[in-house]
């Protein structure tokens, strides 16, 4: 019945990385969608919404800068998976 739930940091750092992933997609998508469209006027002078393109790759950047931010984390984490693996082998034998 009592059994031990240790929280190791190789978990914690993948949870961690994730979160980052997920979330700077969310904060992409919510930039380009709020700032993307801007208002411009066209040749009659009508007042027109268009996607701006620097507003999009700003969004774009956002998503991708914590693509590779969680992506770093992940591949620390599977280090630190290695390790704790390989300790709770060399303790056994």
């Amino acid at each position: 019945m009592s059994e031990k739930h240790e929280l190791k940091e190789s978990t914690t750092n993948t949870f961690i990385g994730w979160a980052v992933i997920i979330l700077s997609f969310i904060a992409g998508s919510v930039f380009i969608l709020i700032f993307g469209q801007v208002e411009s006027q066209n040749d009659s002078y009508d007042t027109v919404y268009v996607w701006s393109g620097v507003m999009v790759a700003i969004g774009l950047g956002i998503i991708l800068n914590g693509l590779l931010f969680g992506y770093l984390i992940l591949k620390v984490s599977s280090i630190l998976q290695y390790h704790e693996q390989r300790s709770i082998t060399n303790i056994a034998e």
